[in-house]
């Protein structure tokens, strides 16, 4: 019988690079999304034959992360691995390679149901060879689907109620119901392909992309709200500061070449309002503190003007949940004022880490000050709360760039922890010198090879807003002494990795992000 799941596995293994294992076919360039009903929730599309440049820039990527100058050969031998794991003797070569198409697709509904209906459909580049495939499928374990026709497609129902076909071109493989509405599509009917939604949200992707999902987030919404209506009933009076049911979908793709892989992620018709701020707080922005952090940093992170969003996210909230009692009540158990101490003065936060080892490990936690006057007067409330929680009277020492500087003591620490104040800067580092390179670092993130490639892999219109270096976060691994056996069966593809990173930038209604990763 056809499994499924062995379609799935294969399209998933083939579409992370050059899925195209030997010579590309030719044909079997059909949109799967043609047979997609225009209301699924859920749509997930990659190339598993990619052509042309697509597939030059994949096979590349495949050869750096497997470590290979035949990443084609390499992608066989890994499939034909995971298909001998089901016993079943099928290979690539024998069974795939002469039909499989060049895009191939996921579609899900009522997937807050019990039973979610989901189907994949693969375009076929030889129609005829798939139908033999299939036939062959049937016969697996010598028994034979249940035949069955719908809207003029004859198709077969293994044991466990899936159901597998042949539609036009393509083949289809998934839950019954799925199946059939797919089979619906076929003979006309509203096609994903063809909604303005669909098409407008996807055509601000990468036209060189991969694969890329579309999710639709109202169906999604209502769906669930329908099945618990004690929830729907507890939202509604958050409507107006979380309208979910405006917000328009959430697309995204993935590309890969020989510089790097990167997720692009775009959210499109974000009410304005507090729903946009948390998009944007969500998505990194650009925050000039970034560049500004320590340059031997190995992971850094920055939030831009976090004191600006959290007071107006707090102020939309506050109708909702009694603002100023809450107010009162941080006012009463820390001693600090939110607008005062804390909404008025932060501007950009961030942290960073860096160190090799157990010696030399440390970081700060880095917060902007906007005012310095009121990031005086909140410092030294700080201070004493810290001191009152903690139990350990902190203690004034100097730091280089610092006004005002305390140590407290850590338990079972080498280092104290250091509050320090500087011009425009206030921070909390593990260890004096974090402190003062916090404050004032003279060799910044930004002139570090590391923060480059970032920006390089992000693009011109991103600045990053996170930032991980793979190859030194091994390093301070084996330092450490904290490598085991599945670490060192994956060093070898981790050892492909150089930076980790993440940006966005937020515009009108829209807000898009980038997930990346550099490849050495």
């Amino acid at each position: 019988m056809l499994r499924p799941a062995v379609l799935t596995t294969i399209c998933a293994a083939l579409a992370l690079g050059a899925a195209a294992c030997g010579q590309s076919a030719s044909g079997g360039a059909a949109d799967p999304a043609t047979l997609v009903p225009a209301g699924a929730a859920f749509y997930l599309e990659a190339a598993v034959q990619p052509q042309g440049d697509r597939r030059e820039d994949a096979l590349a990527a495949a050869g750096k992360l497997l470590r290979t100058d035949d990443p084609s050969g390499r992608l066989r031998e890994l499939v034909d691995e995971r298909l001998a794991q089901d016993g079943d003797g099928l290979t690539w070569e024998g069974d795939f390679a002469p039909w499989l198409g060049e895009n191939a697709g996921v579609w899900a509904a009522d997937v807050a149901g019990d039973e979610p209906s989901v189907a994949v459909i693969v375009a076929t580049a030889d129609a005829e060879a798939a139908k033999a495939t299939l036939e062959r499928f049937s016969a697996i374990d010598g028994a034979r689907g249940t035949p069955r026709s719908h809207a003029g497609t004859n198709y077969e129902v293994d044991p466990d109620g899936e159901a597998f076909g042949m539609i036009g071109d393509f083949v289809v493989a998934g839950t019954e119901d799925a199946f059939k509405r797919t089979a619906e599509m076929s003979e006309g009917g509203d096609r994903l392909a063809d909604a303005g939604r669909y098409k407008d949200a996807v055509g601000e992707l990468e036209e060189e992309r991969l694969g890329h999902y579309y999710v639709d987030v109202k169906p999604l919404v209502d769906a669930a709200l329908e099945q618990d209506p004690a929830t729907a009933a507890q939202l509604e009076q958050f409507k107006s500061i979380l309208p979910l049911d405006e917000l328009g979908p959430v697309t995204g793709s993935f590309q890969a070449d020989g510089d790097g892989l990167a997720l692009d992620t775009v959210l499109t018709g974000i009410p304005e309002g507090p729903f946009r701020d948390l998009a944007q707080l969500w998505s990194g922005g650009e925050a000039g503190l970034m560049a500004e952090l320590p340059g031997d940093a190995w992971g850094a992170f920055v939030t831009p003007e976090l004191g600006d969003a959290a007071q107006e996210l707090f102020s939309a909230f506050a109708g909702a949940i009694g603002g100023a009692a809450v107010a009162a009540q941080v006012r009463q158990a820390t001693g600090l004022d939110l607008q005062e101490d804390v909404f008025a003065w932060v501007g950009d936060v961030g942290m960073f880490v860096r160190g090799t080892g157990p010696a030399d490990l440390g970081g700060a936690l880095v917060i902007e000050a906007t005012d310095d006057g009121k990031a005086t007067t909140a410092f030294g409330k700080l201070v004493g709360l810290v001191g009152k929680q903690t139990g350990a009277a902190p203690t004034p020492v100097p730091v280089e760039g610092a006004e005002a500087a305390f140590e407290i003591v850590a338990p079972g620490a080498p280092e104290k922890i250091v509050l320090a104040r500087g011009k425009g800067r206030v921070v909390a580092a593990y260890g004096r010198q974090a402190a003062t390179d916090a404050l004032d670092s003279d060799a910044p993130l930004g002139d570090a090879d590391a923060y480059g490639d970032a920006e390089e892999i992000l693009g011109e219109d991103m600045q990053p807003s996170f930032l991980l270096s793979l190859p030194a976060v091994i390093e301070l691994a084996d330092a450490m002494g904290a490598t085991d056996a599945e670490l060192d069966e994956a060093r070898p593809y981790l050892e492909a990795l150089g930076v980790l990173t993440s940006g966005g930038a937020a515009g009108d209604d829209r807000v898009r992000s980038r997930v990346a990763v550099t490849l050495r």
